[in-house]
């Protein structure tokens, strides 16, 4: 497949995790793009696409190695793909055969653009400090009445595994980051069958998708 341009974001310098977890992903690449690349996600998937209007809009926030990017552009959806890694970035562009941004959830720059926003076990490396600033950059970016999917580790604390970090999320813990920004549609535990590295302490996803709250809603 004939390679693609990679769009790289310079809003800023790259910010590090306690533990670079982006170096990481930069190292571990192709061992990572081997072990999730045929993950079974049919039940997720099917989750979130009774949610969307034909022809959505979607970000796929922490994109990875591009495979949900391809399923929902399978189904004819307008995805724009985005990852930290730039190995990721590269290899997700020439598993799509298009544009891959290069940047961090701290650089959305979007307003009014997507449908649904699809953050799949990539949320779960940002510090606690800094989660409700991202939420507020998808709550932009999302048009009125917008999804967001997301799912992290299932817990309640900073983990650190293998030079990443990983900051765990239970159903509790979840809603004060979510309260006045997104209305929870559905919260959900899942086995953690799609890693076979850094498994949560009991082994599970916690998984939520919410609905865009209307501005004379939000609590900023």
């Amino acid at each position: 497949m004939q390679n693609c341009q990679i769009q790289i974001s310079l809003l800023r310098p790259m910010r590090r995790n306690r533990i670079d977890s982006i170096s990481y992903y930069d190292k571990n690449s192709k061992d990572f793009h081997d072990r999730t690349i045929n993950a079974d996600m049919q039940e997720l998937y099917q989750k979130i696409l009774k949610h969307l209007p034909k022809q959505a809009r979607i970000l796929d926030a922490g994109c990875g190695v591009g495979r949900d990017s391809k399923f929902l552009l399978s189904k004819g959806y307008d995805v724009v793909s985005f990852d930290g890694s730039l190995e990721m970035v590269k290899m997700a562009s020439n598993h799509l055969g298009k544009n891959v941004l290069h940047m961090l959830f701290q650089d959305i720059n979007f307003s009014n653009e997507f449908d649904a926003i699809w953050a799949n076990a990539s949320l779960l490396h940002t510090p606690y400090k800094n989660l409700r600033g991202v939420l507020r950059g998808f709550h932009k970016a999302l048009l009125p009445s917008g999804i967001l999917f997301a799912s992290f580790k299932y817990g309640t604390s900073m983990r650190q595994v293998e030079d990443r970090s990983f900051f765990d999320m239970d159903e509790a813990s979840i809603e004060p980051y979510l309260r006045g920004l997104f209305q929870p549609l559905e919260i959900w535990k899942s086995a953690d069958t799609r890693s076979k590295v850094a498994p949560s302490p009991d082994k599970s996803w916690l998984n939520f998708i919410a609905r865009r709250l209307e501005n004379d809603e939000c609590v900023l």
